[in-house]
């Protein structure tokens, strides 16, 4: 019984440096802490689906975490 050979495939050659994808992070949950009103316009968006991603999530985290402090705050009087 014969078995198959896999060959690799030759690569095309290149005529010029490829350039790289900008590459756009995603602003982390310490970005949106320090900036309440934009990560509440993004859990927003996310919530309609305009916008997705990884933002998303850190956005959530920050808004949730400072919902939490201020619930804490008040319930100790502060």
């Amino acid at each position: 019984m014969l078995r198959p050979v896999i060959v690799p495939v030759s690569q095309p050659a290149a005529v010029g440096p490829v350039p790289a994808a900008p590459s756009v992070e995603a602003r982390g949950t310490q970005y949106f802490a320090a900036h309440l009103d934009e990560a509440r316009q993004v859990v927003a968006q996310c919530a309609d689906g305009s916008l997705r991603g990884e933002e998303c999530a850190d956005a959530q985290a920050a808004v949730t975490e400072a919902e939490g402090r201020a619930r804490f705050k008040k319930f100790m009087g502060n």
